[in-house]
């Protein structure tokens, strides 16, 4: 995916640290499961949205919260140092709160995280300009809403629980998280939160058909191939990415999500690659 001309933008969501535990086997009820090996990370959606923009070469801010514990300030030292906007972060009392992820072999994931860090809200003491924001946060303070309306591109992660109403151009959601649900029904909970100014939904479904709404005509976008992978975590957050990196760029919804779908693929053969020397290298 080519790079455009460098943007501002802010990416309001949750800066996860991520204890990854990958299983030998899948889970099962009453099972006792071996794991292979551990590692932690940062991750969360607000975190894989802005590393992807900030590879492409954009201004990114993210607009989050970091406990002001060790591992927060380790934390915001990573991101200054990798070049993040750092000035929007909140530092928190506290101790920082970990998300388990249990990986199985073939790529499942079950996230296990606190109902403390999902319900921490976002602060911000004065409006703010971009050229794009990216929202991964179902409740938002009255001065990012504000910011929201003024803003000429608004791309939205769909709530899955109760959220604000915003001002969103394009929301995007996962099949996975509302099977079997019409995508006209998922229209209509989408412009109940975005109102009028919502253009389009984008539904992606893991490596299959991705489905782009306008409202009234569904267009499905098949990705020029498939992989297996072990490790999806971020691949969604990554697509959104790369999703705005691309309307940015001039492109229409439907041939935005065509690319920013097999650029997710290419990042997904990459990691999966760079996981397995690392691995390799450890036993060895």
């Amino acid at each position: 995916m080519t790079k455009t001309g460098r943007k501002r933008v802010v990416v309001i969501g949750h800066i996860n640290h991520d204890r990854i535990w990958r299983l030998t086997e899948p889970l099962r009820a009453g099972g006792r499961i071996a794991w292979s090996s551990r590692e932690t990370r940062l991750g969360g959606g607000g975190y894989f949205t802005a590393r992807r923009l900030l590879d492409l070469g954009h201004d990114v801010a993210l607009l989050s919260n970091l406990m002001s514990d060790a591992h927060g300030e380790n934390a915001f030292a990573d991101l200054q140092n990798a070049g993040f906007d750092t000035s929007l972060i909140t530092q928190r009392d506290g101790e920082t709160d970990f998300a388990d992820i249990l990986l199985d072999p073939t790529g499942e994931r079950t996230i296990l995280s606190s109902e403390r860090r999902l319900f921490r809200t976002f602060l911000l003491d004065h409006e703010i300009a971009a050229d794009a924001f990216y929202v991964n946060a179902p409740k938002l303070p009255d001065t990012i809403l504000a910011s929201l309306n003024r803003a000429p591109l608004v791309i939205s992660q769909l709530p899955l629980r109760e959220g604000e109403l915003r001002a969103a151009d394009i929301m995007v959601g996962s099949k996975a998280d509302l099977p079997d649900i019409p995508i006209a029904d998922v229209w209509g909970k989408a412009r109940r939160l975005a109102s009028n100014r919502l253009t389009h939904l984008v539904m992606t479904d893991g490596p299959a058909a991705i489905s782009v709404y306008d409202g009234n005509t569904e267009t499905r976008v098949t990705l020029g191939r498939r992989v297996t992978v072990r490790d999806t975590i971020g691949a969604g957050d990554t697509f959104s990415g790369s999703l705005l990196h691309t309307v940015l760029g001039g492109k229409n919804v439907v041939e935005a999500s065509q690319l920013a779908g097999d650029a997710t693929t290419a990042w997904l053969e990459r990691r999966e690659s760079q996981t397995r020397s690392a691995t390799e290298k450890s036993i060895s």
